[in-house]
C-alpha cells in the first residue's frame, strides 16, 4: 500500500509540474471557449451613461447598455435606426412634441436590487435618467445637449436641490411616461439633432431600483438590457458574458458595397450575440499592448502610433511576423479631429493673442503629422472633419509654418516688457507614446522662437479632470465624433460648457449665437454658411490651432469574423464570430 500511495504522490506531482511548466512557457489560457480577448487604453473612471465620455468607457459600456437608437452596423453614411424605440419618434407641434414607443418584452440583467423578479423596462426608466443628467452635481457632459431645449430641463436641479433622492418624485414637465411604454419629450424649440442625442449612451434607460440602490453613485457598475452582462473588475481585468435572455436579434440582412465585397453579410440573419464571454484588459502600456496582441492574449488591437512603423518592412509590405499569423490590418479615418488649445481665461496666453498667433506659426505642421503618424494622417485645414456636412477639403488653412512670421508676432505680443519672458506650461493628454512624443515637438518647436515650456506629463484621467476644470494653461486635445454633425464638435466652443468640454474657456457672445441658430437650421445652404461664419471667428480668437484629422489601424487576428472599423458605432462587438 506504501508503495502504492508513494507512486501516486508522485504522478500526482509530476502532472502538476507539467502543467506549471506548459502554463508558464506556452500561454496556455484557461479561459472558456468562445472568449474575445480586449485590450482598453486607461483605467475607467466611471461607467455611469451619465459621466462616462472616454472612448473607453463608452466602448466598455456599450456592451452592456442600449439607447433607443444605434447606427446599422453596415450601412455608410452611418444610418439610425431603432434599437429599444420601436421606430422612430413620431412628432408633433411643430417640432416641439416627441413621442417614442417603446418596445415592450425586454428585460434588465438580474440584480439584487430587482429582488427575484425580472424587471420590464419601461418609459419611465427614461425619465429618472433625464432627470439624472439634469441634475449640476452629477456634472454629465451631457447636460449641455439639453439645456434650454427640453422644458423644465434647465431649472430642474434647482427644483429639486440637487438631491438625487428627490428625483423619484418631482416631475420634469418635459420629459414625462405617458404610460408603460410611451416616453414624451416636449421641446422649447425644434432641434434636429434629438434624434442623435437620443443615440448616445447618455440616454440609457436608468430603473429607480438601481439608482436607489446605489445611491445613485454607479461609478463602477453596469446594469443594462443589452447582449452582455458585467461581471464586475478585478485585477485590471473586466469580464461580461453572454446575456442568455437576450430578446431575438439578428445581425444585420443588408450593407452598403464595402459590405458585400467584404463578405461581411455571411451571418446575415443568425441571431446575436455569437461570442460566449468577453474580457478587457486595462493596461497604460503601449509595450504591453502591443506583445499581448503578438502572443494572442489579445484578439484585436488599435495599433498604438509610436508602433506603426513595426507594421511594415523597408519595402512597405506587412511585417514578416504579422504576415507569417495571417494578421488582418485595416486603416480607417477615426473621424477624429486634434488641435493645440489655449486656456482663454489664463493671464498669460488668454489675454494675448499675438502670442497665440505665434504660436500657430511656429509649428512645422508636415513634420508633426510625419513624426507622430509616418504620414498615415491628414493634416487639418478646419474644425470639422472629411466626411461631416459642412466640411470644405477645399478650405484655406490660417496658420502656416512660417518662424519669421511666427517672431513678428512674439514681438508684438510684448512680452519682454519685464525684463523675463513668462513660461508656459504644456500640459500631455497621458503619460507615454504619442502624448510625450508630441509633448517634446511642441516644446523643441516653440523653442525655436526663443518660448520657455515645462511639461506638465499627465495621466489622461488627470487630464480630463483637469481640463474639464478649466486648470490647464497649454494642451493638444482630441474629439472623436459621438454622431455625425457639426454640432457635436462646435459644442466645445460653446461658454455654457465651460467649465466641462470646453477645456478652453472660450467664450464669444457671436459663437454662442450661431451655435443655437445652427442647431436650430435643417437647410445644408444655411447651416455651411453658419459653420464657416464660426470657423472664420475661431481662427480670428485662435482659441484652438487644428493639427490633424487622426486615423487608426486596427488588427486582428483571422479568426474575428464580421468586423468593420468604426469610429462612431461602439456596440458592434455583438455582431463578431469566433470561427475558422
Amino acid at each position: 500500500m506504501k508503495r502504492i500511495s508513494v507512486l501516486l504522490v508522485l504522478i500526482f506531482s509530476v502532472f502538476t509540474f507539467v502543467i506549471i511548466y506548459f502554463s508558464n512557457n506556452f500561454n496556455f489560457s484557461f479561459q472558456p471557449k468562445n472568449t474575445l480577448n480586449l485590450i482598453i487604453d486607461d483605467k475607467i473612471e466611471s461607467l455611469d451613461p451619465a459621466k462616462a465620455y472616454s472612448d473607453d468607457s463608452l466602448f466598455v459600456s456599450s456592451q452592456v447598455l442600449e439607447p433607443l437608437y444605434q447606427y446599422h452596423y453596415l450601412k455608410r453614411p452611418y444610418e439610425l435606426q431603432p434599437l429599444l424605440a420601436e421606430d422612430f419618434p413620431k412628432i408633433g407641434e411643430e417640432g416641439k412634441l416627441i413621442e417614442i414607443k417603446i418596445k415592450k418584452n425586454i428585460f434588465y440583467h438580474p440584480h439584487k436590487a430587482f429582488g427575484s423578479v425580472a424587471r420590464e423596462l419601461v418609459a419611465e426608466d427614461f425619465v429618472t435618467q433625464f432627470k439624472r443628467i439634469s441634475l449640476e452635481s452629477l456634472q454629465s457632459p451631457g447636460r449641455g445637449l439639453f439645456l434650454g431645449l427640453i422644458e423644465g430641463f434647465s431649472e430642474y436641479s434647482e427644483k429639486v436641490k440637487n438631491d438625487w433622492r428627490d428625483i423619484h418624485t418631482k416631475e420634469l414637465s418635459g420629459v414625462t411616461a405617458q404610460d408603460k411604454y410611451t416616453l414624451r419629450i416636449k421641446l422649447l424649440k425644434n432641434d434636429p439633432n434629438l434624434i442623435y442625442y437620443l443615440s448616445l449612451n447618455f440616454i440609457t434607460p436608468m430603473p429607480w431600483e438601481i439608482v436607489n440602490y446605489f445611491t445613485n453613485n454607479l461609478d463602477h457598475t453596469l446594469i443594462g438590457t443589452g447582449p452582455y452582462i458585467f461581471q464586475g473588475i478585478k485585477n485590471s481585468q473586466m469580464s461580461m458574458s453572454k446575456n442568455k435572455m437576450y430578446r431575438e436579434d439578428f445581425y444585420p440582412t443588408s450593407g452598403d458595397r464595402y459590405a458585400n465585397v467584404g463578405k461581411l453579410l455571411d451571418s446575415s440573419r443568425e441571431k446575436i450575440p455569437f461570442i460566449d464571454n468577453l474580457r478587457f484588459e486595462i493596461s497604460g502600456d503601449e509595450g504591453s499592448r502591443w506583445e499581448k496582441f503578438l502572443k494572442k492574449e489579445v484578439d484585436i488591437l488599435t495599433v498604438p502610433k509610436t508602433y506603426i512603423s513595426k507594421l511594415f518592412d523597408d519595402f512597405g509590405a506587412l511585417n514578416p511576423e504579422l504576415s507569417h499569423k495571417k494578421i488582418v490590418i485595416k486603416h480607417f479615418p477615426a473621424m477624429a479631429n486634434r488641435w493645440l488649445a489655449f486656456n482663454m481665461r489664463d493671464p498669460v496666453l488668454g489675454k494675448n493673442i499675438y502670442l497665440r498667433k505665434a504660436i500657430a506659426h511656429a509649428i512645422n505642421y508636415s513634420d508633426y503629422v510625419k513624426q507622430l503618424t509616418l504620414n498615415t494622417s491628414l493634416r487639418a485645414n478646419s474644425l470639422l472633419v472629411p466626411g461631416i456636412a459642412g466640411y470644405s477639403p477645399a478650405k484655406d488653412f490660417p496658420f502656416n509654418y512660417d518662424l519669421e512670421l511666427s517672431r513678428a508676432y512674439l514681438k508684438k505680443a510684448n512680452l519682454n516688457m519685464s525684463g523675463k519672458i513668462p513660461k508656459i506650461v504644456y500640459s500631455t493628454r497621458g503619460n507615454q507614446g504619442i502624448s510625450l512624443e508630441e509633448a517634446h515637438f511642441i516644446k523643441r518647436q516653440l523653442e525655436l522662437i526663443g518660448l520657455k515650456v515645462d511639461l506638465q506629463i499627465l495621466t489622461f484621467p488627470e487630464f480630463l479632470k483637469k481640463g474639464r476644470a478649466g486648470e490647464l494653461m497649454f494642451f493638444t486635445d482630441n474629439w472623436l465624433f459621438d454622431y455625425p454633425n457639426a454640432e457635436n464638435i462646435l459644442q466645445l466652443l460653446v461658454s455654457t460648457n465651460a467649465p466641462g468640454i470646453n477645456k478652453s474657456g472660450y467664450f464669444n457672445p457671436k459663437i454662442d449665437e450661431l451655435y443655437l441658430k445652427l442647431k436650430e437650421t435643417n437647410n445644408l445652404d444655411e447651416r455651411d454658411l453658419i459653420i464657416r461664419k464660426m470657423e472664420e471667428l475661431v481662427f480670428k480668437d485662435v482659441p484652438w490651432i487644428p493639427l490633424m484629422y487622426d486615423s487608426s489601424f486596427i488588427l486582428h487576428y483571422p479568426e474575428i469574423k464580421n468586423f468593420r472599423e468604426s469610429s462612431i458605432i461602439r456596440n458592434y462587438i455583438k455582431y463578431l464570430k469566433i470561427g475558422k
